[in-house]
C-alpha cells in the first residue's frame, strides 16, 4: 500500500488550520530562540563581580518585555528588569528580586548572583536556519506554536487528500430512521469517514447506492469525475454474489484492478483499483472488516505511515481456527493484550472496547499468554 499512496500537492497553510497536517517542507528557525539575552527572573541586570561582597550598586534604569534599556551597565550600575527583557550590554547575570535588598535608587544582594546567573542567552535553545520541524511530519496541536515562534505566519503542507465514501446496499437505513424489514443503520460510511478524517483526509462527499448496477456506475461515475477525489473508498459489494455490482461498475468507470482479496481475518474481500493517480479502495460489508481494513490498508493508502511495530503481551492464550493472518481486536489493560470475546466481522462491539489490533501470523495456530505480539493502536 505505501507503494501506491497518494501523493497531493502542497498549498500554504496558517496557524490556525495548521495542527494535524503535513509538512511539504522543513520549517525552520527564521532567528536565534532566545532571539536575544533575556533574563529568566524578575530583578536587577548586575556585573556579578560588583555586587559579590554585598557592595551596594545604584540603579540607572529598567529593561521591560518589549522596552528595553537603552543604555550599558558600567561598574558600580545595575538595572531593574522583568522576566523575559532583553539583559542590557555590560550585565552578566542577574540577581533575583528576592535575594536583594532594593533601596529604590541602588541595590544590594543578599545572596550575590555568579557570572550567567538567571540569563537565557541568544540562541541557546534555536540558532537561524535551524530545522525545528521535518517535511513528512504531522503537526501536533502543541507544535503549531513551535512554528509561530519560528517565525512562520504560513508554511508548506502537503494538501489534505480528498475522500469520497459510498455505501451501498437495499438494506441500509440512515441512523435515526426506523429500519424496515430486513434493513439495518448505515454505520459504515459514517465510521470510515470519521476514520479517514482522523487520519488527515478531507472527506468531501457521502453518498448510497442500491443494489442496482446502473445506479451503481452512475453514482460512481459522478463520485471519480464530479467529486475528483485521490481516493473513492467504496463499501460492500466487491465479493461475487449476484447483488455485488462495485466490480463490474468500476470497470466500466476506467478502474483497473490491482487487487482483489487478502488473507486476513476479518476483511479478506478487500480490493483495490486505481485510475490514473486515482485509487479505489473498496472494503467488505461487514462492519468490523470496514473498519479493521480502513486501519490496516485505507490509512497507509492516504500516507499514514505503518504502525505495526510496537509489540505487547498476550494477557492470555489465544488460538485461531483460520489458515489466514488474524487481526485481533484487543483491549490493552495494565501494559498486556486482552483479546475480546466477540471476534466476529458483524460484533460491532468488539470495535466499541478494542484499544488495539493484534497480530497472529499465519502459520501459528494458538500463540500463549505473554508472548509479544505486533500491535497497531486504534486511535
Amino acid at each position: 500500500m505505501r507503494a501506491r499512496a497518494v501523493d497531493p500537492p502542497s498549498e500554504a497553510v496558517a496557524l490556525d488550520s495548521l495542527a494535524g497536517r503535513v509538512l511539504a517542507e522543513h520549517v525552520r528557525a527564521r532567528t536565534d530562540h532566545p532571539a536575544f539575552t533575556n533574563s529568566a527572573m524578575d530583578g536587577f541586570a548586575v556585573r556579578a563581580d560588583d555586587v559579590a561582597s554585598g557592595a551596594t550598586v545604584r540603579l540607572v534604569g529598567e529593561s521591560r518585555a518589549g522596552v528595553p534599556f537603552a543604555g550599558t551597565v558600567g561598574p558600580g550600575e545595575a538595572v531593574r528588569i522583568s522576566t523575559g527583557a532583553e539583559v542590557p550590554e555590560g550585565a552578566d547575570a542577574i540577581l533575583r528580586k528576592e535575594d536583594a535588598d532594593d533601596r529604590g535608587d541602588a541595590v544590594a544582594a543578599t545572596v550575590p548572583p555568579s557570572p550567567g546567573t538567571s540569563l537565557r542567552r541568544r540562541g541557546e535553545d534555536v540558532r537561524e536556519g535551524q530545522v525545528l520541524l521535518a517535511a513528512g511530519h504531522r503537526v501536533a496541536p502543541h507544535e503549531v506554536g513551535v512554528v509561530a515562534a519560528a517565525g512562520h505566519a504560513r508554511v508548506s503542507c502537503l494538501r489534505r487528500p480528498r475522500v469520497v465514501v459510498v455505501g451501498s446496499g437495499d438494506e441500509l437505513v440512515q441512523p435515526g430512521e426506523r429500519p424496515g424489514p430486513g434493513q439495518v443503520f448505515d454505520s459504515n460510511r459514517h465510521g470510515i469517514a470519521a476514520q479517514a478524517r482522523a487520519a488527515g483526509a478531507d472527506v468531501v462527499r457521502l453518498a448510497l447506492v442500491p443494489d442496482d448496477l446502473a445506479a451503481t456506475e452512475a453514482a460512481l461515475r459522478e463520485a471519480l469525475d464530479g467529486d475528483d477525489p485521490d481516493v473513492l473508498v467504496t463499501i460492500g459489494g466487491v465479493s461475487v454474489g449476484r447483488h455485488d455490482h462495485l466490480r463490474p461498475a468500476l470497470e466500466a468507470c476506467g478502474v483497473r484492478q490491482v487487487f482483489f482479496g487478502v488473507a486476513i481475518r476479518p476483511g479478506h474481500p478487500l480490493w483495490l483499483g486505481e485510475r490514473g493517480e486515482q485509487r479505489v479502495l473498496g472494503l467488505p460489508g461487514n462492519p468490523v472488516s470496514s473498519a479493521v481494513c480502513f486501519h490496516a490498508f485505507g490509512r497507509e493508502l492516504l500516507g499514514v505511515p505503518d504502525d505495526w511495530d510496537a509489540r505487547l503481551p498476550l494477557a492470555s492464550a489465544y488460538r485461531k481456527d483460520t489458515p489466514r493472518t488474524e487481526l485481533v481486536r484487543c483491549r490493552e489493560m495494565d501494559g498486556a493484550l486482552h483479546p475480546l470475546p466477540r471476534q466476529g466481522s458483524h460484533a460491532i462491539t468488539s470495535l466499541a472496547s478494542a484499544t488495539h489490533l493484534a497480530v497472529i501470523p499465519a502459520d501459528r495456530d494458538e500463540v500463549p499468554a505473554g508472548e509479544l505480539l505486533r500491535t497497531a493502536r486504534l486511535d
